[in-house]
């Protein structure tokens, strides 16, 4: 399998911008380096199957450290989240989790709240993205 596009780290600063844009909330980056950490620690060494073995799992653990690498003021949960979401996209999968009625929270949602307070550990996050990870419909 071929990476079509790994993310950079100036990709995730626009992802950030956007996220913080949606919420009318500031958009600020501490350190660029942080976030160029988080996306190398995600893929490495670098080639598929790459050591975590697989997109989706390699999907999860760039959300983890981009969460936990708090790279930015604001919006480091939903960076993470679509980070990792677009990379899954782009290599044709996404994530299929259901939604707490009750609670009115989803399941991605409370997985990557729970990451940010470290209640989730890395490779729980991990198989969580592998467990729900599904093809995209062809269109």
């Amino acid at each position: 399998m071929k990476i079509i596009l790994l993310p950079t780290a100036e990709a995730v600063v626009e992802i950030n911008k956007y996220v913080c844009s949606e919420g009318h909330n500031p958009h600020h980056c501490h350190e660029i380096g942080k976030v160029e950490s988080a996306i190398a620690t995600a893929f490495y060494p670098g080639t598929y199957p790459f050591a975590l073995g697989g997109l989706a799992k390699v999907a999860g653990a760039l959300c983890f450290y981009l969460v936990q690498s708090h790279a930015f003021v604001d919006g480091n949960k939903r960076t993470g989240a679509l980070t990792a979401i677009t990379f899954l996209n782009q290599h044709g999968l996404d994530l299929l989790y259901p939604l707490d009625e009750e609670r009115g929270v989803n399941a991605l949602a409370d997985v990557i709240e729970g990451c940010a307070a470290s209640r989730i550990k890395r490779d729980e996050l991990i198989e969580w993205f592998e467990t729900h990870k599904v093809a995209l419909e062809d269109e």
